[in-house]
């Protein structure tokens, strides 16, 4: 990816974005590691670019709880803890539940069908192993499962919450027999869609969500045994 400077009135807000996915990529991936300290003059280094694109990347990081800012002391990165983290899921599971119940009648024939389709993307980047367009993929079934509930508030709630796990979520990405079991219940997600069953594609949501829970925070205490210099 090329990050490039202009005077073009077009440049700056793809520079500004191109910085930004660059950067939760590296978040995400634990390139950054949770709890340390960001190195602005390397990163600028790096990319190639000035420390004002690199500070507004790191605002609009920060909104989404991958970094936090310290006044006149510049940045971390968010540290992952085990207790929150597992919370966020628990809450998260009872939402989805709760979509999943009210989403069965309210599921367009269009959007099933889209959900049917993301379903073969999640089986073909799970075998082609790329856990990042896995991750992607897998959160937009969620998410149109939570927006056919037709409950703006819900909506709102969810998409805060989800955003707070994607980099925990992420952790297990790279474990194969995670990838497939998480394969596995998405099926069976799919076939409580397809048939419309409203308290099965609840049930099927939750149980998904405890599993993932589950491998997440086994992730981050591994990483903690291995003698993580930052805390996780």
């Amino acid at each position: 990816m090329m990050l490039r400077t202009s005077a073009t009135p077009s440049i700056p807000l793809r520079l500004h974005d191109e910085v930004v996915a660059r950067l939760r990529g590296m978040i995400l991936r634990c390139e950054l590691r949770p709890g340390s300290r960001v190195a602005e003059r390397e990163l600028c280094e790096r990319f190639g670019i000035s420390r004002t694109p690199l500070r507004e990347a790191f605002k609009v990081l920060a909104a989404s709880g991958l970094v936090e800012l310290w006044p006149n002391r510049g940045a971390r990165i968010a540290p992952l803890v085990v207790a929150e983290v597992s919370d966020v899921f628990d809450v998260l599971a009872l939402l989805e539940q709760r979509a999943g119940d009210l989403a069965a009648s309210r599921l367009s024939a269009r959007e099933l069908a889209g959900i049917e389709r993301l379903h073969k993307r999640l089986v073909a980047y799970a075998d082609e192993r790329q856990p990042e367009q896995l991750l992607r993929v897998d959160l937009q079934i969620h998410r149109t499962i939570v927006m056919a509930a037709g409950s703006a508030t819900l909506l709102s709630v969810h998409d805060e919450l989800a955003t707070k796990i994607e980099r925990a979520r992420y952790m297990v990405g790279s474990s194969v027999e995670r990838v497939r079991e998480a394969v596995r219940e998405h099926e069976l997600i799919l076939e409580a869609v397809l048939a419309r069953a409203g308290k099965r594609i609840g049930r099927e949501l939750h149980s998904h969500c405890m599993k993932t829970r589950d491998a997440v925070v086994s992730a981050i205490g591994s990483s903690l045994l291995d003698g993580a210099t930052h805390p996780i």
